[in-house]
């Protein structure tokens, strides 16, 4: 679903050649499904509303393409996090402008957490934006979609549901054979952390009942899922917006009673709100994997501060020493930001130590770019971009040192696998190991070890892949990539 180094004139020839192969001479005809194409960009988050939009607009009879040239409606689901992003987003929608010139009964949208941020300003800004549609409103996507339709209406849906008046889309039982899945369980964010857009676009924390999250899990369940993500911007936080409500860890506990899930993750959390027993749930249940993203932000007490994190280096050590010491088999991963509005040559080398300190496995990082709207925008941004490329560049060339020796330590191990389905070894690029590899190995099947890993394994025939598919294996690794394993079925 990338449209990633597509020109605007290849889209517009493609749309084109498209139109008259089907003989509508550039229309859609209202015999024809509709079909819908949604770019996702950002998070996870994201991902998974873009599935709930897919499924109310399954209502309407539109069905998901993975070609924009066949779209009768394109939305791009955005993400406000990163300026770069929102660049790209307007980019691409220039670029989708160029297929109104051959369906002029296409509607272009736009959703997520910038069209939330900036609402009807985008259809000032972009008179080929037809509708802007924020986290709160996609129940309401096939009605806006129709009204833009039939009364010729741009449409600007960006209110804010009241958390007390929020209800969480009703849960579909998938239907195209995945393994795993992803669970909201909680939306909104109530830090305000003063570099961070997300509580003014998500809004405040709605945590969703522990028991519609457990019927959720047992529908995809019972579709064949195995493994389910639990999803939310501070998913720590979960149950205290809600008297009487279990907490996190307790809820891990609950899912897992599920028959027939093998796997549980979940993301995204904040050191402030993890708690001992969400720390012991890594060694106590069986179905959690050991793989935990805990964001931290920088090394620096003093850039913490400026942060509004409300957490400090030394608390969040004694949360890492004691996951390390009850289980010790985890894999950690975290958020850095460098280059934040008055961080001294001293404050990044701080975030340097951290590194060596805890030594991640993976490792998320990014140079500070303001954001319109938050407290940190109004700070004066006083590291040079030159400097903040240098200090990002640094950091990178450790974490990828780390990263390298901790896939080194999977050769010639043997690791459990559950099994997703064919590989997709070509998104690596003709030149890496891995690719060549699928080269000289023929068909694969993928799946991913307790620690989030890809793992790509050879397989005799189509039959066998799809024996695999949804199973756990025990795989021997004979090859470290990058990012990725390759092995051998025992």
């Amino acid at each position: 679903m990338t449209m990633t180094g597509a020109s605007s004139l290849s889209i517009a020839q493609k749309a084109h050649a498209q139109a008259e192969l089907e003989g509508l001479g550039g229309h859609t005809s209202a015999v024809l499904q509709r079909h819908v194409y949604i770019e996702t960009m950002g998070c996870q988050m994201n991902v998974y509303d873009t599935e709930r939009m897919q499924e109310a607009l399954a209502s309407a009879g539109y069905v998901p393409t993975s070609e924009v040239e066949r779209a009768d409606l394109a939305i791009v689901n955005t993400c406000s996090v990163r300026d770069k992003v929102e660049h790209k987003v307007t980019s691409l929608l220039g670029v989708w402008k160029k297929l109104k010139e051959f369906n002029p009964d296409l509607v272009l949208g736009m959703a997520g957490c910038v069209a939330q941020q900036e609402g009807q300003k985008l259809l000032d800004k972009l008179p080929h934006l037809d509708l802007v549609v924020g986290p709160d409103q996609i129940a309401q996507l096939p009605s806006l979609v129709e009204a833009r339709r039939a009364q010729n209406q741009r449409q600007s849906a960006t209110a804010f549901v009241h958390r007390r008046e929020y209800t969480f889309p009703e849960p579909v039982p998938p239907s195209d054979g995945r393994v795993t899945s992803m669970v909201t369980v909680m939306k909104g964010c109530n830090k305000v952390c003063s570099f961070c857009i997300v509580p003014f676009t998500r809004g405040r924390e709605v945590s969703k009942p522990a028991a519609d999250v457990v019927r959720e899990v047992q529908l995809l369940v019972d579709a064949g899922v195995r493994e389910v993500t639990l999803l939310g911007q501070n998913v720590n936080s979960y149950g205290k917006d809600r008297d009487g409500e279990v907490d996190f860890a307790e809820l891990i506990h609950q899912v897992a009673e599920i028959d027939g899930l093998e796997r549980i993750r979940f993301t995204t959390s904040h050191p402030m709100d993890c708690t001992d027993a969400l720390i012991e749930a890594f060694a106590t249940c069986k179905k959690l994997m050991p793989f935990f993203h805990l964001p931290i932000q920088s090394g620096s007490p003093a850039v913490l501060a400026g942060m509004r994190r409300h957490h400090g280096v030394d608390d969040y050590l004694e949360k890492v020493d004691k996951l390390r010491r009850i289980a010790p088999h985890v894999a950690l991963s975290t958020d850095l930001i460098v280059g934040f509005p008055g961080e001294t040559l001293d404050d990044f080398e701080m975030t340097m130590q951290l590194l060596e300190r805890v030594r991640y496995a993976t490792l998320y990082s990014f140079m500070y770019s303001a954001r319109p709207g938050t407290r940190a925008a109004e700070l004066k941004d006083d590291v040079p971009l030159a400097e903040k490329k240098r200090r990002l560049q640094r950091l990178q060339a450790v974490q990828d040192a780390l990263t390298a020796e901790w896939l080194a330590g999977f050769h010639g191990r043997a690791v459990e696998v559950l099994f997703e389905g064919p590989s997709r070894l070509h998104e690596a690029g003709p030149q890496s190991k891995l690719s060549q590899v699928r080269e000289s190995r023929g068909l694969q099947v993928m799946g991913r070890t307790p620690e989030n890993l890809k793992v790509n394994v050879a397989v005799d025939t189509p039959e066998q892949l799809a024996a695999l598919t949804g199973r756990l294996g025990r795989v021997r690794i004979d090859l470290v990539g990058q990012n990725s394993l390759g092995g051998q079925l025992i």
